[in-house]
């Protein structure tokens, strides 16, 4: 029986929201082994006089916890 483990990461990127969360699985693929899911939570944007920014997506990531 396996154990999962799930953190939330945020993603930003400052030309769309694919490549924030391509950011994101970058991320966490550095430092996690066996990652099983990786799922959207929220988009939005960040906005400074009136444009957008960045573009940000909150991610939970899902992996085995190894013992």
């Amino acid at each position: 029986m396996s154990v999962i483990k799930i953190i939330e990461l945020v993603g930003e990127s400052p030309n769309s929201w694919d490549e924030a969360i391509r950011n994101v699985i970058a991320e966490a693929q550095k430092t996690l082994r066996g990652i099983t899911r990786i799922g959207v939570e929220e988009f939005d944007v960040r906005m400074k006089d009136d444009k957008i920014e960045v573009f940000r997506v909150r991610a939970k990531v899902s992996f085995r916890v190894e013992r």
